[in-house]
């Protein structure tokens, strides 16, 4: 969800060569898929990252932002509640959790 640190994950992870990171709140598996789709039509293996951080925590990190860069709370609450975490089922080749 937003600010759960996603842009600060990827950001920490510049010196890696080769992945592509989409800094996106992905919430379900139907918002997902069209990326697993394209990949697959690639050949190229997909990998979950998912930033695991409480609600409370993603907020307080979303308040503390520079006012234009602020999302609306129920947008953030929105994305949480329509949260499915990913799964190799779904077409990940893994999944990674970051607790942050």
């Amino acid at each position: 969800m937003q600010g759960a640190g996603k842009s600060t994950w990827i950001a920490a992870q510049a010196d890696d060569v080769g992945p592509v990171y989409l800094d996106a709140a992905l919430p379900g598996v139907r918002h997902r898929a069209p990326i697993i789709a394209v990949a697959r039509r690639h050949g190229v293996p997909v990998e979950a990252v998912l930033i695991r951080v409480p609600l409370d925590v993603a907020l307080e990190r979303n308040r503390q932002r520079r006012a234009d860069a602020i999302v609306p709370e129920a947008s953030i609450r929105t994305v949480a509640s329509l949260f499915e975490p990913p799964t190799v089922e779904e077409g990940f080749s893994r999944v990674r959790i970051v607790e942050a």
